[in-house]
């Protein structure tokens, strides 16, 4: 199966995604094309960069990085473990402009008292800005550096008017 990817430049990181031309697989953040372009060739066998197959993804990654307030709408398709889904699903039911903690998520979810496997399943989240990992922050309301980086997640916050 090909798997179809592209590319959407934002300030200092790029947005890279992929899909099966149904659903989208995989979005992360990317200092270059090129890391990009690596994580995509080890993970997929067959990768062809082709953005007609995102329109609508890029029209509203375009309306989300002017500063419109959108939710991310498209299909996604998640692969990971029973927990890790859960812990995705939930956290992408929190609205823009908001912020939730890791303790949250996991009592959320039935689970309290396990922040830090939340913030483990966020960090492998494979779905950024869909899944918005961005908007879970430390109980403190610090913003975490795992995953993408905390100057990613602090720059979208900030987008957002989360903090800042």
């Amino acid at each position: 199966m090909t798997v179809y990817c592209a590319l959407y430049s934002v300030d200092f990181f790029v947005v890279g995604f992929a899909g099966d031309g149904k659903r989208i697989v995989r979005v992360g953040f990317y200092e270059s094309e090129e890391e990009f372009v690596r994580e995509m060739e080890q993970l997929f066998k067959e990768v062809e960069m082709d953005e007609g197959v995102f329109s609508g993804f890029l029209r509203d990654l375009e309306r989300y990085f002017s500063g419109e307030q959108i939710s991310f709408n498209h299909p996604i398709h998640l692969t990971g473990t029973n927990f890790q889904i859960r812990v995705w699903e939930k956290v992408r039911e929190i609205p823009y402009g908001e912020t939730r903690s890791y303790g949250w998520v996991a009592e959320s979810i039935g689970r309290a008292g396990a922040a830090r496997a939340v913030a483990n399943a966020v960090k492998r989240n494979p779905i950024a800005l869909i899944i918005p990992c961005h908007r879970v922050v430390r109980s403190d309301g610090d913003v975490a550096g795992s995953g993408f980086g905390k100057r990613v997640r602090e720059y979208l916050l900030q987008l957002e008017g989360a903090i800042p």
